[in-house]
């Protein structure tokens, strides 16, 4: 069961985003249709999107620099705070990253998408996950490590299947491509993934969601970043 959201007492929600803006679309159109579930017909969230130059963040993520892209996640959240933000969330998985930047630079609290997933996989009963997204996030350990350290188990793809998915997520998914032969793989490699003991399939990147759809997937599927909304509204 998802959280209920509370319309009486709606906060005001503030979103890092263009982290592309294909993701931030999703997490959009993703604000709105949960809320349509249960409240009154034109009944909205509240949001504030501060929508950052996302060739700035691909730069500095090739370079290794973690601490710029931190710098660039902190000065946007202190301009969401500033407009009136009272809860926030950094609209990427791979970003989370800098979460600790982000959260010690606000005084509101940031809502974690790790904390999102961890919760929508344990309301599925299972206790693993194959995890798809990036290579900075499949890679590092500051994802897997925060699953693993919640007792989730964590599988991810093979070396080639991560690059086959980084470069799926760079060259098509980024820029609003979306091909049925992509897709055809995407679910070979979350196949592969499930074989090998990942019992849901975990969409980690915000914009597998553009793939796959978790209401009409073959498998158990959380979508991270409707998990992330859910979470940012129920707050």
């Amino acid at each position: 069961m998802h959280a209920t959201v509370s319309f009486g007492e709606m906060k005001r929600v503030g979103l890092i985003g263009g982290l592309s803006w294909e993701s931030t679309s999703s997490y959009y159109t993703m604000f709105h249709r949960i809320t349509s579930e249960t409240a009154a017909p034109w009944v909205q969230p509240r949001l504030l999107i501060d929508s950052l130059d996302f060739s700035e963040i691909v730069t500095l993520q090739r370079l290794g620099d973690w601490d710029a892209t931190g710098a660039i996640l902190v000065d946007s959240a202190r301009r969401l705070q500033d407009a009136g933000a009272t809860v926030l969330g950094i609209g990427a998985n791979t970003m989370h990253m800098n979460f600790d930047a982000v959260a010690d630079a606000v005084t509101i609290p940031v809502v974690d998408i790790r904390d999102a997933v961890i919760s929508e996989v344990e309301a599925t009963g299972a206790t693993s996950v194959s995890l798809l997204g990036t290579k900075y996030l499949m890679e590092n350990d500051f994802y897997s490590g925060y699953l693993e350290a919640r007792g989730i188990v964590v599988v991810k793809p093979t070396t080639d299947e991560v690059e086959e998915l980084h470069s799926m997520i760079f060259t098509e998914l980024t820029q609003g491509i979306v091909t049925d032969e992509s897709t055809i793989r995407f679910m070979t490699i979350a196949a592969n993934c499930r074989r090998r003991g990942g019992d849901v399939i975990g969409l980690c990147c915000t914009e597998f969601g553009m793939l796959v759809d978790e209401r009409n997937a073959p498998w158990p599927f959380v979508d991270s970043t409707a998990a992330h909304v859910r979470a940012l509204l129920a707050y």
